[in-house]
């Protein structure tokens, strides 16, 4: 098992140097006045069909193991700065999942409950509305603290 750990560490690596790669290509294109287009940036035609099979689905451009050696929290916020819009949490799960990341829990009703915890005591997250996450430095995002008192007035009722 741990010549597997090796290879997908040094995986991990080299996608983190082609991300890197395709960002800099991306900036001299739109400095040159070009627009960076899917062969320039080295996109993989997996990945653009992919976005383009699926445009309503948010997790659609996340690789396998984007989010490899990362916990569930900063897989979380990776995945939610690249989409840069609030998710279900189902489709939080199922992004870090398929960008290599495991959810605790036997059935699908707990994942989604300890993963509901570690959102909910995260310092990055806030709810936007029930059920949907995003990150708390984003403009409009609410306050922790109006949240909490939300909740005591459903409480209340």
């Amino acid at each position: 098992m741990e010549k597997a750990d090796l290879l997908r560490g040094m995986i991990a690596e080299k996608q983190r140097q082609i991300d890197l790669y395709q960002q800099m290509i991306a900036e001299w294109q739109k400095e040159l006045g070009e627009s960076p287009n899917d062969a320039a940036t080295g996109a993989s035609p997996a990945t653009t069909a992919e976005s383009k099979a699926h445009p309503d689905d948010p997790v659609a451009g996340v690789r396998t193991y984007q989010f490899f050696n990362k916990s569930q929290p900063e897989a979380a916020k990776l995945l939610l700065e690249f989409v840069g819009h609030p998710l279900r949490t189902e489709e939080v799960i199922r992004g870090i999942e398929k960008g290599g990341v495991a959810v605790g829990g036997k059935t699908a009703k707990d994942k989604k409950q300890n993963f509901y915890t570690i959102l909910q005591r995260g310092e990055d997250f806030v709810r936007f509305k029930r059920d949907t996450w995003g990150l708390a430095k984003w403009p409009g995002a609410p306050k922790k603290s109006e949240q909490k008192d939300d909740e005591k007035e459903k409480a209340g009722e």
